[in-house]
């Protein structure tokens, strides 16, 4: 009776224990795939966070050339106003040289008709004389009844020609003066109308700039829109793959819950068929390792952990041990360590940044540590602590 038992109890126990393991490999495909689309959405993500970073500084350009070309608008325009104020003094002066040339025609004409005067004066004295002689002039000097009559009518006479040459002497200084003058007034005004000239054409040079100036600028600032429509695009498909990622991350939590759940049963079923226990071991043995599997483990431990405590760190690296261990694994640290979409730092590139670069002091000697044998924890997988997966809590891991 009891031999029929031991049959009966043996073949149930050991497709149960079958069926768990197989509940646990199909879970553990799933997790593998939902790692490798978490990879995949954090790959996007960090080609839209780059894709937004250029985008951003290219807004960031734009806007700073369009500072500029707002700075030199704002200098072509007073330029302009300068150039405007100085045509308008150019125009007073020339209006007020066009009046002091008038008067100065005015003067000359005075001047010139004097001088007609003056001459018609002389020509009737010459001509008196020329037709009475000297016989007068002689007579009224004879006739003096003095000596001092006399004098004084001969110095009268002098005084006369002496008049009319002063006369004659003024009129031709004051003609040339006033011709001076008008010449060198006209010589300004013409110099004020070059310059005229000059400011005008530099006045439509300013314009045309103002105008090349405002049309890059519009430009400019179409092209900042266009940039930060481009900008405002990658914000939203970054918040869009972000979102994913949350659900992806729910996803693997919900997944880990149940591979927990699996592995318990599986532990269970070992247990009530006679099995070995835990088939994680803990402590006291060793795993064969070299120098490589020590670097290997040590980057590991700091990409996952390299911001907890040794504790840690130690644990990080005792689950990597207990499964090459367990014989539901590969059996060395590099394959374990490679197994695809197991550690998300393998999968993203971080993990070969490290390695290349070398572990920091403590992340080696947990690794150097677990690798010895000294292991702290007999999980086999662990996650995030918030998860809400039932385990020992070390940081802000759980280990199951």
């Amino acid at each position: 009776m009891r031999k029929k038992r031991l049959k009966k109890f043996f073949p149930k126990t050991v497709c149960l224990a079958a069926a768990a393991i197989l509940i646990a490999a199909s879970l553990d495909a799933r997790a593998s795939q939902t790692s490798d689309k978490l990879k995949n959405t954090g790959k996007k993500i960090d080609e839209l966070e780059q894709k937004k970073k250029d985008a951003s500084e290219k807004v960031g350009n734009l806007q700073e050339e369009a500072g500029n070309l707002k700075g030199e608008l704002a200098e072509l325009n007073q330029q302009l106003s300068d150039v405007s104020a100085q045509i308008n003094d150019l125009e007073t002066q020339i209006q007020k040289k066009q009046g002091e040339i008038k008067q100065t025609g005015e003067e000359l004409a005075a001047a010139e008709a004097l001088e007609a005067e003056q001459y018609e004066s002389m020509k009737l004295r010459i001509r008196f004389i020329y037709e009475n002689g000297n016989t007068d002039l002689i007579e009224a000097i004879l006739g003096s009844t003095s000596l001092a009559d006399f004098l004084n009518k001969v110095e009268y006479v002098e005084e006369i020609n002496r008049y009319d040459r002063q006369m004659l002497t003024n009129y031709e200084e004051t003609c040339k003066q006033i011709s001076a003058e008008k010449k060198n007034l006209k010589k300004e005004k013409k110099e004020l109308v070059a310059m005229q000239e000059s400011m005008e054409q530099k006045e439509e040079q300013v314009n045309g700039l103002i105008a090349k100036t405002q049309s890059n600028l519009t430009s400019k600032q179409n092209e900042i829109s266009d940039a930060k429509e481009t900008l405002e695009d990658y914000e939203a498909q970054i918040a869009k793959m972000k979102a994913y990622e949350e659900e992806l991350e729910r996803k693997k939590i919900e997944e880990a819950k149940k591979r927990a759940a699996a592995q318990k049963a599986a532990e269970q079923q070992k247990k009530e068929g006679g099995g070995s226990g835990s088939p994680a071991p803990s402590g006291g043995g060793t795993v064969t390792s070299n120098a490589s599997d020590l670097a290997m483990l040590a980057a590991l431990v700091e990409c996952e952990a390299g911001g907890e405590s040794y504790e840690g760190q130690l644990a990080v690296a005792s689950v990597v041990v207990n499964r090459v261990k367990s014989g539901s694994f590969p059996n060395t640290i590099s394959g374990v360590i490679y197994q695809g979409g197991q550690f998300s730092p393998v999968a993203s590139g971080r993990f070969a940044v490290v390695l290349a670069k070398g572990a920091n002091g403590s992340c080696t000697k947990a690794a150097g540590a677990a690798l010895s044998g000294n292991t702290n924890i007999n999980a086999l997988f662990f996650c995030r602590a918030s998860s809400g997966v039932e385990g020992t809590v070390i940081g802000n891991h759980v280990f199951y």
